[in-house]
């Protein structure tokens, strides 16, 4: 069984909806700021991590002059966030992450990672600029 395996079976048991493209798992969640919140599941090659993130937009389609200050406030959260990082990936794509190396994961350890990216989605939403 691989680790997404392992995990949808635990989404299964707490009953968080999901849908599954080859080894990715994808979670659609409404919050406060967001009525479709996208949160996908996926695993290293070698199955050794596992990754809860949120994709938001490119960093080079924010104004290039609000750039800076969105890159030091997402520093900045990911000082103050429990268990997630904000960054900016390989593609230029703003993320929210958390990720594990617990290939022994339970359901509950499943479910706060997930709500700590779901919420911080929320976080990044109040520092990203208009």
């Amino acid at each position: 069984m691989t680790i997404v395996d392992r995990i949808a079976s635990l989404l299964d048991e707490s009953e968080i909806k999901y849908e599954r493209e080859d080894n990715v798992l994808m979670m659609r969640w409404k919050t406060d700021h967001f009525d479709d919140l996208k949160i996908k599941i996926a695993a290293n090659k070698d199955e050794s991590w596992a990754y809860i993130v949120a994709p938001f937009t490119n960093f080079y389609e924010v104004e290039e002059t609000k750039r800076m200050k969105l890159a030091y406030e997402m520093l900045k959260e990911s000082w103050k966030a429990n268990g997630v990082k904000f960054a900016i990936d390989e593609d230029d794509d703003i993320i929210v992450i958390a990720e594990t190396n617990d290939t022994d994961l339970t359901a509950d350890e499943v479910k706060t990672l997930v709500s700590h990216v779901v919420h911080a989605c929320d976080t990044l939403w109040g520092i990203y600029p208009e």
